[in-house]
């Protein structure tokens, strides 16, 4: 997983105002593996690349979803990003419009307030 991250972020995140992680409630995947080996390919891109103005959404459910919520929130935090985390019990549809609510803003402006809080 944290090679397609590496991947995915070396040539989507450049280009994107929002990092949107989505799925349903796994059953047999271990949440925090997934989180943990895409907070660390995205820690990796800011280091080797430089900071990205981006929001990330978050929508998850399944095993050890807390516990890879609580190290992707530490990610995030360290790197100055906003993010935005629901659960297994959001509706699929709210998080979508949640999401593309965060992409108007971020070409409305957003983009531009979070790159003088990352001071880029």
């Amino acid at each position: 997983m944290n090679d397609i991250s590496k991947i995915s972020f070396k040539y989507w995140l450049p280009q994107s105002n929002v990092l949107f992680i989505i799925g349903g409630k796994a059953n047999n995947t271990d949440i925090y593996e997934t989180f943990r080996a895409m907070g660390d390919g995205l820690r990796e891109f800011f280091q080797t690349h430089g900071p990205i103005p981006i929001f990330v959404v978050v929508g998850r459910g399944g095993p050890n979803v807390i516990r890879g919520m609580n190290y992707l929130r530490d990610v995030l935090d360290s790197l100055g990003l906003p993010y935005r985390f629901f659960g297994h019990d959001s509706a699929m549809s709210e998080v979508i419009n949640y999401a593309l609510k965060v992409n108007e803003w971020m070409k409305n402006g957003g983009k531009d307030e979070i790159k003088a809080k990352l001071k880029i």
